[in-house]
């Protein structure tokens, strides 16, 4: 059996491996800046569509990010569900959300395209048909990434068969239930569904973990309240020290 003090060393070893292995991905919303760490790949909102009513709202993104041509492109699809005043009709606005992601999949440089939509669970058959149906529509190069509420993976009626290429659980502003999922993520990851485990997660800075939970994951996608403007932005979310 290996001394303790073995143990710990490889330990630390394959965390170093893993976290400079592992991809991070800024999310770029309206304001949002590039930070350096980001330069090869960026995950930068297209447009925003609101379901609220009757009525279904779109527009674009406020001001472009100023990125090296170099950069692969991630465009994202926002799609917030009103919760103080529910669309009518969902099934309404699916041609709508269809039409928005295919424009936004023909801007994408890295072959991916992103779905951020949180829905109730009245609204989970549509979200699961929409995906299914949002990943027939898109051509086969292009890879779909959708972005999953953490309480989501302790659902598997949720994301059993989802037809996405990748899941993004987000590990931040996750409401009433935050301090119960953070225990899980942190102590217990085995009990997550098997999309939420290794693949990809979304964190914030402002809502830091431990550094071997991000090392976790292949790919990590990084979304700053402060629009990557603070002081220290520009360091690689795993090199930051918890508060």
């Amino acid at each position: 059996m290996p001394s303790l003090f073995l143990r710990l060393i490889l330990s630390a070893l394959l965390l170093c491996h893993c976290a400079a292995r592992a991809q991070a991905v800024a999310w770029l919303w309206d304001e949002a800046l590039l930070p350096s760490w980001s330069t090869t790949e960026a995950a930068v909102l297209q447009r925003h569509i609101l379901l609220t009513g009757d009525a279904v709202r779109t527009r674009p993104r406020m001001r472009q990010p100023a990125m090296p041509a170099a950069t692969r492109i991630t465009p994202v699809l926002h799609v917030e569900v009103s919760t103080v005043n529910p669309p009518q009709d969902i099934e309404a606005s699916r041609a709508i959300i269809v039409h928005a992601l295919l424009d936004a999949a023909a801007a994408s440089t890295s072959g991916w395209v992103q779905l951020d939509m949180e829905a109730k669970p009245s609204q989970r058959e549509f979200y699961r048909s929409l995906v299914r149906q949002l990943r027939g529509a898109l051509p086969p190069q292009i890879k779909l990434s959708v972005t999953a509420l953490a309480w989501w993976c302790r659902s598997p009626a949720w994301l059993d068969g989802l037809a996405a290429d990748e899941v993004v659980p987000m590990f931040f502003r996750m409401g009433r239930d935050s301090a119960t999922m953070r225990d899980i993520v942190e102590q217990s990851p085995a009990t997550l569904h098997a999309s939420c485990r290794a693949g990809s997660a979304g964190f914030s800075p402002q809502e830091p973990f431990a550094p071997q939970v991000a090392a976790r994951y292949r790919k990590t996608y990084w979304f700053d309240r402060y629009a990557w403007k603070r002081d220290g932005a520009d360091l690689p979310p795993l090199s930051r020290s918890s508060p």
